[in-house]
């Protein structure tokens, strides 16, 4: 059996991931955990985290742990500070805040922020950056989740980047708007419905703040079921965060997905509509694969 090596955590605003880990970055053990918005302070967080790890520490002393996600944040254990783009993989590993506690090394590695988008505005990613050190893919990728990001990158550079707020989007609108049944736990799929939501995404010239209403006003005209109307709003609303990205990135044929797979598979479905190529990643291996080389660069 494969030795311990060292301990990943991918901590995040609303979960935490613990896993055990060998030389080779292969997961040996794993614990779910809470995320950083559920824990009051740094002090409670340090609690939590020697309550997972602390009897792998004690049954392998020595162990360094790397962490990535919003642990590093101004809300978490310690911050890392963020490394500006265009961000090399050397420079946010070289960036990464080590410390010990307990007796323990650790090293939380940086978010990557941009000085200005192509719009002007700044940007922020965090906990994104170790899945795309773990990717090793060069051109777009796209990191869908609760605040999706598009990153370019080059060799080992993330060159820019966006962020998408549309998982946020979808969870507030399906729980507080009347556009679907808040009775009812919205469980988009692949299909007519948000295959139709992609399309009317696409061609809607009025924009997604009027398109979203179509949600509602097709229900009552009866040309949308309510069982199909969470599909039809994923829909809008994936179709139009890619109508955006592609319009920014238009050279593009292929995109990079790294995500859960059920998130990545309407992506997928959705820029197959739009004549786009895709390939799909798993968002744990990713961060897994990502912790694993700071720890090869950082401890081994």
């Amino acid at each position: 059996m494969a030795q311990p090596a060292f301990i990943a955590i991918d901590w995040g605003t609303s979960n935490a991931r613990f896993a055990l880990m060998d030389e080779a970055g292969q997961m040996l053990a794993e614990k779910p955990g809470p995320g950083i918005a559920k824990i009051d302070g740094a002090n409670a967080i340090e609690s939590v985290c020697f309550e997972a790890i602390g009897d792998w520490i004690t049954l392998h002393p020595g162990l360094p742990v790397l962490m990535a996600g919003m642990v590093g944040s101004n809300i978490g254990w310690r911050e890392a500070a963020y490394v500006e783009t265009p961000a090399a993989s050397e420079a946010i590993l070289s960036a990464a805040n080590l410390f010990e506690a307990r007796g323990t090394k650790f090293a939380i590695l940086p978010g990557v922020k941009t000085k200005r988008r192509g719009d002007g505005l700044p940007d922020l990613m965090r906990g994104e950056e170790t899945q795309i050190l773990g990717m090793a893919h060069d051109g777009l990728l796209c990191l869908p989740g609760t605040h999706s990001k598009w990153a370019r990158v080059s060799g080992d550079i993330i060159e820019q980047f966006h962020t998408a707020q549309t998982g946020e989007l979808l969870e507030l609108i399906g729980k507080h708007s009347i556009l679907l049944n808040p009775r009812r736990s919205p469980a988009a799929m692949v299909g007519p419905a948000f295959s139709d939501g992609v399309k009317t995404a696409s061609a809607n010239a009025l924009g997604l703040e009027s398109s979203l209403f179509t949600v509602r006003s097709r229900q009552v005209a009866g040309d949308l079921l309510a069982e199909n109307a969470d599909s039809y709003l994923a829909g809008l609303v994936i179709g139009a965060e890619i109508r955006s990205a592609l319009a920014v990135y238009d050279d593009v044929e292929t995109v990079q997905l790294t995500g859960s797979p059920s998130l990545t598979a309407l992506y997928a479905a959705a820029l197959e509509m739009t004549g786009k190529r895709s390939m799909q990643m798993d968002g744990q291996s990713a961060s897994l694969a990502g912790l694993t080389k700071a720890y090869q660069d950082i401890f081994a």
